[in-house]
């Protein structure tokens, strides 16, 4: 697997992007700051080892065959991600100003850009997995940057630690 700039991962054979993101990147991916760090945090190997390590723990106890994942695995990986955005850095508006997000919130990004629904279709495979992973996250990017945008003091306050979610 390779990540091409500013996206999502994508395998060298098949010569595109994974089924949900390509239209949805470019869709997303606007001049918005938080948009920016959101996708140099996902086109690096600390996204890569975190969605990975969060699936694992998601997948304890019920077995695992990489393939038919289900919903509930879907959203405790996405929520369980947020534990790992960076704290410290360029990165750490990342962690201040996205929330974990909820199911509602992920069957809503996916359904941005067109994807089954995940009570019925649940995820293909780990490529599919990683894929929601990255829109779920880009489109929280994307609303926070609009928060900033709307509600600069709210934001702002929220950068400082100063509000709870």
């Amino acid at each position: 697997k390779q990540r091409q700039p500013g996206g999502p991962s994508y395998s060298k054979s098949e010569g595109t992007c994974c089924l949900f993101c390509r239209a949805a990147m470019a869709d997303l991916a606007d001049e918005g700051t938080l948009v920016e760090l959101m996708e140099e945090w996902l086109s690096g190997d600390d996204f890569d080892a975190s969605w990975r390590e969060c699936y694992d723990r998601a997948c304890r106890g019920g077995g695992r065959s990489d393939r038919n994942i289900s919903e509930n695995v879907l959203y405790q990986t996405c929520a369980a991600v947020h534990g790992h955005l960076p704290a410290e850095g360029e990165l750490k508006p990342l962690s201040s100003l996205i929330p974990s997000p909820d199911p509602e919130f992920i069957r809503g990004a996916l359904e941005v850009i067109g994807a089954d629904d995940v009570r019925e279709a649940g995820i293909k495979d780990l490529e599919q997995l990683e894929a929601a992973v990255v829109v779920v996250y880009t489109q929280l990017a994307h609303c926070a940057d609009i928060l900033r945008k709307q509600m600069p003091d709210v934001a702002a306050r929220l950068e400082r630690g100063s509000l709870p979610y």
